[in-house]
């Protein structure tokens, strides 16, 4: 079994998510994630001005990235079970939960957003984009992954994060379209391609905003506490006198 599972994280890229790069320093490592989170969250923006792709398949691949992170969260809990980092209930509730409302993303954007924008370049966004993503996602948390590092609440907070993204990502053309409710008699009005391609870039640029705050910006030092664009996050209690 193990055998099957090092030979399909090799086909899948795991390995070499895992293994890139282990030999830089901590501060190039954050330079090579920032340009890595830099390059797959702009590479989507670029094939949109260009028409590669439309609004539809930008919800595709925020669906995908979805699934992605939910896969690597699951794959660090279930690591975790033997050693005690994280407990049942904590891979059990996360995934049932969040692999639940994973699929929301997918089955509403199939009656909402794909008949507002049709799919364009589905290959392309599911192999290209979702394989880079899953690589890169991958790459970020290697180190964790490779460790055995718990998942802590953080961990948590920029998963569930990343869920919201899509979420917003199935209302933003409601937003453009100024519609309060969306159902079979009355779909999404249907809009220019160049409103499309404004929503889709917007949407993407705050999913580029969201990944530098989530991955760059905050930062978890040996010393055990946790900076925020460089700074330390201080929580102050005050206690009745």
């Amino acid at each position: 079994m193990r055998t099957v599972l090092l030979a399909l994280g090799r086909v899948l890229g795991v390995q070499v998510a895992l293994r890139a790069t282990d030999g830089l320093s901590p501060g190039q490592t954050r330079v090579m994630l920032a340009m890595l989170v830099a390059a797959t969250n702009l590479a989507p923006i670029v094939a949109v001005l260009t028409g590669t792709i439309s609004y539809g398949d930008v919800w595709l691949w925020l669906a995908i990235e979805v699934i992605t992170i939910y896969a690597w969260t699951l794959l660090r809990l279930v690591r975790l079970l033997r050693s005690g980092g994280n407990s049942v209930f904590a891979a059990g509730f996360f995934g049932f939960h969040y692999g639940m409302f994973a699929l929301v993303p997918f089955l509403v954007g199939m009656f909402t957003v794909l008949p507002w924008s049709p799919l364009r370049a589905p290959w392309l966004t599911v192999l290209v984009l979702g394989g880079i993503g899953f690589v890169a996602y991958g790459w970020s948390v290697r180190g964790l992954v490779r460790d055995r590092a718990p998942v802590g609440i953080w961990g948590f907070v920029q998963a569930y994060a990343r869920m919201m993204l899509a979420y917003f990502a199935l209302f933003a053309p409601m937003v453009a379209t100024g519609q309060n409710e969306v159902s079979d008699s009355q779909p999404l009005t249907a809009s220019s391609p160049f409103v499309q391609a404004v929503v889709a870039v917007c949407v993407l640029v705050a999913k580029l905003v969201l990944e530098l705050l989530l991955v760059v910006g905050v930062e978890r030092r040996a010393d055990g506490r946790t900076y925020l664009l460089g700074k330390p996050v201080v929580v102050k209690v005050q206690r009745p006198a």
